[in-house]
């Protein structure tokens, strides 16, 4: 990224423009095909004048970012988070409920991880994607828990922690029977993860991937009932269909 000319970057913003239809008065979430810099959310909420008009080069950036990730000089790697070459820009959805923030800009709404099998049409189980063990463990007691951004992390998820386990509780039921609903007409095979974001009365899909590869599978989905797909990466050359 740090070799790209400004004549490169201005290229691409303009390309972006045009193949976004972009409105300079919007804010948008931007991620590539596997990966949205969440955790670092200055680069995937893209809002301004400014911002806007140069959300190719954050597009670049966060590209950048993900093949990073695998790099031999990053401990520890993590392979198979770019690898896709597809750009996704869709409007950022304004929080309704004055959320507080974390990963440096992120609102803390309540979200469900709804495991499903599309073969099947299952619904596999439901968790509550900020789970507040896992999160405390994260912000609290992991190597870099003194860091000021951990630090107010995780002040901030203990304290809004209670709302967002009884705003869980209260609706998870309604999110599990709408996924029912939809399941049928999912044109999908396997098993995935579906995350959904409540704002305010609304219920928002926001990601999905497959179920292996997503965070509370084993804990959540019971061993029997698990299928993990498997990936072949390695081209098989010379073998017809």
């Amino acid at each position: 990224y740090q070799d790209l000319t400004r004549t490169t970057l201005d290229i691409v913003d303009a390309w972006a423009r045009k193949a976004f239809k972009l409105e300079e008065d919007k804010s948008y979430f931007i991620k590539t095909g596997t990966y949205s810099s969440k955790f670092d959310f200055r680069n995937a909420k893209v809002t301004g004048l400014k911002e806007v008009r140069e959300l190719g080069e954050y597009l670049l950036f966060i590209h950048f970012q993900a093949n990073q990730m695998a790099s031999y000089l990053v401990q520890p790697r993590y392979f198979g988070v770019s690898t896709t070459n597809e750009w996704v820009v869709r409007e950022f959805i304004e929080d309704k409920e004055n959320n507080p923030c974390i990963y440096k800009g992120l609102p803390l709404h309540t979200e469900y991880r709804v495991f499903v099998d599309c073969d099947a049409k299952t619904v596999l189980g439901i968790t509550p994607y900020w789970e507040p063990e896992t999160m405390k463990q994260r912000f609290g007691h992991e190597d870099d828990a003194d860091s000021p951004h951990q630090i107010h992390d995780y002040i901030v998820y203990k304290s809004h922690e209670d709302v967002l386990m009884s705003r869980y509780e209260a609706n998870k039921q309604k999110v599990l029977d709408h996924v029912r609903e939809i399941l049928p007409g999912l044109d999908l095979h396997g098993q995935w993860s579906i995350d959904i974001m409540q704002n305010g009365d609304e219920f928002w899909v926001i990601d999905m991937a497959l179920a292996e590869n997503s965070a509370f599978y084993k804990t959540c989905v019971p061993e029997a009932l698990r299928a993990p797909q498997e990936e072949n990466w390695i081209p098989r050359l010379g073998q017809s269909d």
